[in-house]
């Protein structure tokens, strides 16, 4: 199986990865897919095919702490699982590929804390970005509010979800079961270290790029083409304030590109074509 051992100081940590490409063609873009917190690269299935049948490469990853990569245990502020150090493993991944040019990183929920991040530190590299469910639809104030004690952070989000009427998971009839258990068996693999670490250095870091302010102020870097997708308005308010393309896939919760993965590609597939990537 391919690991990576990546470079970025601290401890060591190897990246499970899977690289594909299309078996007729050389393709001229990558797409780089990262998971949300407590996924992993399988996340990606419902969207692979697609975007291999496009004539892309595509190289899904485990983010350290997920799926079959390294997991260091940590204290919650330790800084082991910042979307920089997340950002800085894929970017050496990249290199270690010897893909320097044309990347497309799409990234969902925390993982798009390290998508903003990657674009924006390697403006040559990234050509396009593209967001589902972007973090950054919260305000520092809403995390300060909610986050301040890194031990009720799940908790507290789970709670101010249900409120806005935006549970992650929500009711999708007894043939959707399985994927309930699906998500929720993932998360209890992970090591709850790892998901505090996560989560402190998301929203409960003055830094964190998981807070409006912060995620705004380093798009300004951003030089990529940009889309963002979220499955209600409140996801995607942030980033049309920015003045980037944004649509909703409604009805069907957190993981719609899972769930709604023809309409979801259909997007996809409009916007890289309208772009000129495919």
């Amino acid at each position: 199986m391919p690991y990576f051992p990546s470079p970025t100081p601290g401890p060591s940590v190897s990246i499970y990865y899977i690289d594909e490409s299309p078996p007729s063609s050389t393709p001229t873009h990558t797409c780089l897919l990262i998971p949300g917190i407590t996924c992993d690269l399988s996340d990606w299935s419902w969207q692979v095919p697609f975007l291999l049948s496009k004539g892309f490469r595509v190289v899904t990853p485990d983010p350290r702490g997920q799926g079959r990569s390294s997991a260091p245990p940590t204290a919650v502020d330790e800084g082991i699982y910042t979307p920089e150090n997340l950002s800085s493993d894929l970017s050496a991944l990249l290199a270690h590929l010897d893909i320097t040019s044309n990347v497309i990183v799409i990234g969902h929920s925390l993982g798009t804390c390290t998508s903003v991040h990657l674009a924006a530190t390697n403006p040559d590299l990234v050509v396009g970005l593209v967001l589902l469910d972007p973090l950054h639809s919260m305000s520092s104030a809403t995390c300060d509010e909610l986050f301040s004690d890194p031990a009720t952070t799940m908790q507290n989000l789970m709670v101010n979800f249900a409120a806005k009427g935006l549970v992650p998971i929500p009711p999708l009839g007894p043939e959707w079961d399985w994927h309930t258990t699906w998500i929720q068996r993932r998360g209890m693999a992970m090591d709850p270290s790892s998901i505090g670490a996560m989560t402190y250095a998301c929203w409960t870091n003055k830094n964190g790029l998981g807070r409006k302010e912060v995620a705004m102020e380093l798009s300004k870097g951003v030089k990529a083409k940009r889309l963002t997708l979220g499955c209600s308005e409140y996801w995607v308010g942030t980033d049309r304030e920015m003045g980037v393309e944004t649509v909703t896939v409604e009805g069907v919760g957190h993981w719609f590109h899972h769930v709604k993965a023809q309409e979801t590609n259909k997007i996809l597939e409009g916007w890289l074509e309208r772009e000129g990537f495919c």
